[in-house]
């Protein structure tokens, strides 16, 4: 993917400050404003310091000369000098403190309208690499976004403080104030435009970089260690990750050498620029009889005003490529649903119809789906069969409206789906697909209640939904029952019973309670028993058929597709056979010949 690349204008940087600002103030108003007092403070404050120390200076020299009245401004102008750095010491503690503060708030913020966000997309979208990949890039600028706006007061603060040190020297001199400004230029320039350079080198290499993170994530996973070493791989893995990380290293390396030079010329015409100004105004001292403070004043000023700058221009660099990437969060946090569904299912519908449904994937040719006309009625039990790539998930994907079909419709009833609102319809659906999840960071119980977050917790309803699913003498062998974590690292330091391992088909089990728990009206369920015995896998089949829900089943097993009332026969996206069980033994097809294997196992039995 080549980034298109982007460059903010001097009023473009300006006003995306600003955005930054805004959305800070809007998240944490209090914080924010103290954070921006607090740049202020912190920049006058050492200036005003300098300027008391300045006249101290002067009014030493004038005491040792034997001027009348100028030990009594010693005593002044120190006791003033002294105040301004207690207050400069307090107001520290009091800033730092503001800026932790200001810090979580706003990180806080911003990380929950995140994970709001991609919550809440459109599921078709989670399919888009285009918008995956906006979703790294705002990810990216969000998860820097407090630090952004602290170093934004930080900028503040360095801007304030050169100002005002090239103002404070305009009094002595405007051409030294002149001479300054333009000797820190360089380095800011330099900055921005390295911080450009390396912001254009994350955006075309973001592929690239999820790739080493998915690799350095998998190396870190106790449970792909067995396979990997077996196989050799985590060895062939380091290697990779190694060398996609010294890739990416190397390229930003080579814009930080070839700046090196221009940099180094920057700060040799910094400290000319400032012994120049400091052999100026011993010359002014010593010639023109100027104020003895006025070193002290010169020295401090021009070094404020180039060490600020060098503060801005090093502040630049780090945030630029952030700010540039603020058109990312921003263009992400602004994604809209086209859906204007409005109409919420109460209830669950007598009939389910697909109405000549045809389906292709978002930026993809080919029709996965073509031409589906079935009902599924409720409380009727349906098996949807074929082999892999026949387009079995996604029929489920359109059932549950995750995408909408490129031609036909969806009916619930009379109501068309993309009409429907769908967080009302998936009420009505309790889901166990290939590829469930295992809540890892919960115990047993929760990874159930879980099932329905909107139910008051029931020991009976969670008892139940484990012996529905068979799952409940796992649990009894348990120390600590349902309150056990499913995975080791999450045991308590001091008692490893809290958490248990479990195998495959115990989890797959513990998936099902949690849709057992729900006891939704529509069960879907996705190759729901592929690792579970046959023993217990006829048992949960049993509780389920003798139920009145409606089921649809996806399966590779003859037992679970059998007691079905009705069977459709997928081919290449077509619907190729349809019929109770004995019609499609019957018709001898399609149907026949996927599942002769295990006819034949059965018959033998």
């Amino acid at each position: 993917m080549t980034a298109k690349k982007r460059r903010l204008s001097t009023w473009q940087y300006v006003k995306t400050i600003a955005k930054v600002a805004k959305t800070a103030f809007r998240l944490a108003p209090s914080a924010a404003a103290v954070r921006i007092a607090d740049s202020i403070v912190s920049a006058l404050l050492p200036i005003a310091t300098t300027y008391y120390a300045a006249l101290t200076t002067t009014a030493l020299a004038d005491a040792y000369a034997g001027s009348e009245g100028a030990a009594r401004d010693v005593i002044v102008y120190v006791l003033i000098t002294s105040g301004l750095g207690i207050v400069t010491l307090v107001w520290g503690s009091v800033g730092n403190y503001i800026t932790q503060k200001t810090r979580y708030q706003v990180s806080a913020s911003v990380e929950d309208d995140m994970m709001r966000k991609f919550s809440s997309l459109p599921f078709e979208m989670y399919d888009d690499k285009n918008v995956i990949d906006l979703h790294e890039k705002a990810k990216r600028f969000s998860s820097f976004f407090s630090y952004i706006f602290d170093t934004v007061g930080s900028m503040i603060s360095s801007m304030i403080g050169a100002i005002a040190a090239l103002v404070a020297l305009v009094a002595v001199s405007p051409w030294l104030a002149l001479i300054v400004t333009i000797a820190v230029l360089p380095n800011v320039i330099i900055q921005v435009r390295l911080a450009r350079q390396q912001t254009e080198h994350w955006n075309t290499n973001i592929t690239r970089r999820r790739r080493q993170g998915n690799m350095g994530w998998m190396l870190q996973e106790s449970r792909y260690m067995a396979e990997m070493r077996i196989y050799g791989v985590a060895k062939y893995l380091i290697a990779e990750f190694g060398k996609l990380r010294e890739k990416d290293e190397k390229e930003r390396l080579q814009f930080e050498l070839k700046t090196i030079w221009k940099q180094l010329l920057a700060d040799i015409g910094e400290s000319l620029v400032q012994l120049g100004a400091l052999v100026w105004i011993v010359l002014e001292i010593i010639n023109r009889n100027q104020p003895v403070g006025q070193f002290v004043y010169v020295q401090q000023m021009v070094s404020r005003a180039i060490s600020s700058a060098g503060s801005l221009a090093s502040q630049l660099g780090r945030v630029d490529e952030d700010l540039a990437n603020i058109v990312d969060y921003r263009q992400f946090i602004e994604i809209t649903d086209s859906r204007a569904a409005t109409h919420k299912v109460d209830h669950e519908p007598h009939i389910i119809r697909f109405e000549k449904v045809s389906f292709r994937y978002p930026k993809t040719q080919r029709m996965v789906l073509q031409d589906i006309s079935l009902e599924i009625a409720r409380g009727q039990h349906i098996a949807v069969i074929g082999e892999n790539g026949a387009g079995k998930s996604t029929f489920i994907k359109l059932l549950m409206g995750l995408y909408a079909p490129t031609d036909g419709r969806v009916v619930l009833d009379d109501r068309d789906l993309v009409d429907v609102d769908l967080e009302s319809w998936h009420r009505n659906i309790a889901i166990l697909g290939q590829d469930f999840i295992s809540y890892y960071f919960a115990q047993i119980r929760e990874n159930i209640t879980l099932g329905d977050i909107t139910r008051e917790e029931s020991d009976q309803a969670i008892v139940a939904a484990m012996e529905k699913a068979q799952f409940a003498s796992v649990v009894k062998e348990l120390e600590h029952g349902d309150r056990t974590y499913i995975e080791r690292w999450m045991a308590e330091d001091d008692d490893e019973a809290t958490a248990t391992e479990l195998s495959g088909g115990q989890y797959q089990r513990l998936a099902l309670a949690r849709n057992f728990y729900r006891d939704s009206p529509i069960m879907i369920l996705d190759e729901p028993t592929s690792a579970i015995d046959a023993l217990a896998e006829q048992r949960i089949f049993e509780q389920l058929f003798a139920s009145d829900k409606t089921i649809v089943t996806v399966s590779h097993r003859l037992s679970t597709i059998k007691p079905a009332d009705y069977i459709y026969v997928l081919k290449a996206g077509k619907i190729a056979e349809k019929g109770t069980y004995d019609e499609l033994v019957a018709m001898n097809g399609e149907f026949v010949r996927m599942f002769n294997s295990q006819m034949n196992t059965q018959s033998s039995h």
